[in-house]
């Protein structure tokens, strides 16, 4: 018999756990990793600014043509050249890029254990808690290793030359990479929860009553 699980603590844990993969997802498609100083514009009389940025794949320049252009310079992904792709951003890409896999994946498992409580004698949501530890150590990683390529050619240009690793020289940290940041470390916090909301899946309310015979069981 087919028995359809949920419980406040799980379905906590679950929409945790999707928020990260969310914010995760955001941080690597968002090229604001790094601001440039703004740069003033006077067109037609009219003052503007911009700030150039750059992300861990893509870019935001202003173009000859007076146009804002974002677009991705990673043009044969990994296999790009160091010059235009820095090495460690290329590691932090996949790193961050498996931490959000293994994070999407644990949203797949937490919805299958609404119906499927266990696989090979083992919780569920216990193994998507587990796996969600390693994802986030790989986020952790990913985190650490973009700073790391502040010193390449592609920042010096946009930060000046003052730019090393881990020194941003005259740029400043965009909000995409505290989003990223936030991300993972919601991926530590829905791992720790994963313990309280198996507990709750597996309590005695949830044995009972599945020996009254319900197949729908909601409990807070």
């Amino acid at each position: 018999m087919c028995y359809v699980i949920v419980t406040g603590r799980s379905l906590a844990w679950l929409l945790l756990s999707l928020v990260a993969f969310m914010l995760i997802l955001t941080g690597i498609m968002t090229p604001k990793w790094l601001m440039g100083q703004p740069v003033v514009l006077n067109e037609n009389n009219v003052t503007s600014f911009y700030v150039p940025s750059v992300g861990i794949y893509n870019r935001c320049i202003r173009m000859k043509n007076d146009r804002n252009n974002c677009a991705s310079f990673s043009f044969y992904g990994l296999a790009t050249d160091a010059e235009v792709y820095p090495t460690p951003w290329k590691a932090a890409m996949f790193f961050l890029s498996l931490c959000a896999a293994i994070q999407f994946a644990t949203v797949l498992a937490g919805v299958m254990a609404c119906c499927v409580q266990s696989v090979f004698k083992k919780s569920v949501i216990s193994l998507a808690g587990a796996t969600q530890a390693l994802g986030g150590l790989f986020g952790v990683l990913g985190l650490l290793l973009y700073p790391w390529g502040w010193g390449a050619t592609r920042v010096k240009r946009l930060c000046g030359e003052n730019s090393e690793p881990y020194i941003p020289g005259d740029c400043s940290i965009g909000w995409a990479l505290f989003v990223t940041a936030t991300g993972v470390a919601q991926i530590f916090l829905a791992s720790a929860l994963s313990k309280t909301a198996d507990k709750a899946a597996n309590s005695d309310k949830v044995q009972f009553q599945m020996d009254e015979g319900k197949q729908l069981i909601c409990l807070a």
